[in-house]
């Protein structure tokens, strides 16, 4: 079993070897505080971290986390014995068995305080809070980090309070509850960004994790939060600079952008949503995490219909759908197939729009309910294009009740607009007639 402080020993080992420094190592995805903090053994690199690093460093995953070494004291190796656990019950779950992973987490979290370690019980009830989300137990898992915000109070950037805020804003948001998320999101930000004013005047640059790496994942959370939310401006813009254009865009980076170039786009400026989003899309890849892939790729090619570049459109979609197909993806490539059925408007074939707008509509309540009904959205003015305002009606509908749903009420009321606007021109059509 892999030791957490073996595990950042040899990481700095190999990355004095290779001469570079920790910012080197980090790269965009993550920070050099972050990087010390894994080195000096007080962090937990997560498997996908894990994954990041070695390839950087040019070794395999297990040539930087299989090399045990004695303990050297009882206290150590009751630590030790503790971070052990925890990596694998993170590794059971990330090999599926995620009941009896939340078992062995709850098991951690669950000691009394003289005898488990701070850090430990974090990761163990944040990972706690994050299992339950994905299954679809998204109220118990808020329970989980509302009773852990109880314990932390709040002062100038507190890692595990922080750290706490962005997974709560994150889940509310996944589990369609789009303002209470935007509520902690706030609070995370304003918590991330006030240590400068908490140093006081004259003190130099804020430094530490909370101005770099921590405050990019609450602007992800805070930026999805207020879009849908409908107060898009609420999320200021980040002051770090773009990557480079090497493939892979970092989940967070991506997803602001995203959800920028979405207000732009609502706002009438289609030109710079499609040079934000068209950017975007060139840069992220399907390494990246599949559905943010298909996200970015499936309101690429619907902005590029919008556009009237129908080509364009239809060869990303038809790429993403054979990426999606070959890579065996689990999950229900929503954009992508709402891009597709769009695709189908602008080329004619109304049955394949019906066909994949009913497929959209019967959807199972998964979470993310404002997805869905966004992607409703489209398919009712694609449906109201062809000259099918029955079908129209029907998804607006539809697209209304879900964001209510979800809290986006602004999203909820443009699309009841929608509907009672197509009512009362089906109901003038038959006295315009006599």
């Amino acid at each position: 079993m892999p030791e957490l402080a073996d595990t950042g020993r040899r990481i700095k080992e190999l990355r004095v070897s290779a001469g570079m420094t920790q910012h080197d190592l980090a790269g965009s995805e993550m920070s050099s505080s972050y990087i010390s903090l894994v080195e000096r053994g007080k962090r937990i690199p997560s498997g996908r971290a894990l994954k990041i690093l070695a390839a950087r460093l040019g070794v395999g995953v297990d040539e930087i986390s299989s090399s045990p070494q004695p303990a050297e004291s009882p206290g150590l190796a009751r630590r030790l014995d503790l971070v052990g656990r925890l990596v694998a019950a993170r590794r059971q779950w990330e090999g599926g068995d995620a009941e009896g992973a939340l078992s062995e987490f709850r098991a951690l979290a669950s000691m009394e305080p003289a005898g488990r370690q701070d850090d430990v019980f974090t990761e163990a009830q944040l990972a706690i809070a994050e299992i339950l989300g994905s299954l679809g137990r998204a109220d118990e898992g808020a329970d989980v980090l509302l009773r852990m915000l109880d314990t932390l109070a709040p002062a100038p950037y507190a890692e595990a309070r922080l750290r706490a805020l962005i997974a709560l804003a994150d889940l509310l948001e996944s589990a369609g509850r789009v303002q209470d998320g935007l509520r902690y999101a706030l609070t995370g930000y304003l918590e991330c960004t006030d240590r400068r004013t908490a140093q006081g005047p004259g003190t130099g640059p804020a430094t530490g994790p909370g101005t770099g790496f921590h405050l990019l994942l609450v602007l992800d959370v805070l930026t999805r939060c207020a879009y849908w939310s409908g107060c898009p401006d609420w999320a200021p813009e980040p002051e770090h600079p773009r990557p480079p254009a090497d493939g892979v865009l970092p989940g967070p980076r991506a997803t602001i952008d995203l959800h920028r170039a979405l207000a732009l786009r609502d706002r009438g400026e289609w030109e710079r949503a499609a040079e934000l989003l068209g950017a975007c899309a060139r840069r992220v890849t399907p390494a990246a995490g599949f559905p943010l892939w298909e996200k970015v790729n499936g309101q690429y090619a619907l902005l590029l219909l919008h556009r009237g570049e129908p080509a364009a459109a239809r060869s990303i979609v038809e790429r993403g759908l054979v990426v999606a197909s070959v890579a065996q993806e689990p999950e229900f490539p929503l954009w992508l197939t709402t891009a597709d059925a769009v695709c189908a408007e602008a080329s004619g074939d109304r049955g394949r729009l019906m066909a994949l707008g009913e497929e959209l509509a019967a959807l199972p309540e998964t979470g993310r309910s404002h997805e869905k009904a966004a992607a409703l959205w489209e398919i009712a003015a694609a449906c109201e294009r062809v000259g099918d305002p029955g079908r129209a009606a029907g998804h607006y509908r539809q697209s209304a009740d879900l964001f209510r749903r979800a809290q986006a009420y602004r999203h909820a009321e443009r699309a009841r607009e929608r509907l009672v606007q197509l009512t009362e021109s089906r109901d003038r059509q038959p006295q315009e007639q006599l």
